[in-house]
């Protein structure tokens, strides 16, 4: 078993999605909060620029209810992305697809 601080990989045939972390949440209120100044806009535009391309891990989690937290590469994550069409703002959403089989009454 891997460690509390250990990588761990994607299941290809589970369906995850992008947690958010402290870290993230910090960010974007310092981009709203940037915009109230003189040229904070200017540094609210550095860090959307910046801000995406600096992780070298992310937290993912299961969609299935109680899952673990696991952190992978992000490098890995934008594979797991592109391998199941996951675009940018909707690798946050936790809500699972179900298919239901329609019945003939």
């Amino acid at each position: 078993m891997m460690g509390v601080f250990g990588m761990q990989t994607l299941d290809q045939s589970k369906s995850y999605y992008r947690r958010l972390t402290a870290l993230d949440v910090i960010t974007f209120m310092m981009v709203i909060v940037c915009l109230f100044f003189t040229k904070g806009y200017l540094i609210s535009l550095l860090l959307i620029a910046v801000y995406p391309i600096s992780h070298s891990k992310v937290l993912v989690s299961e969609t299935r209810t109680n899952s673990d937290k696991i952190w992978v590469r992000k490098m890995d994550w934008d594979y797991y992305r592109k391998n199941h069409q996951i675009g940018l703002l909707s690798q946050y959403s936790s809500q699972v697809t179900s298919h239901i089989d329609q019945v003939n009454l």
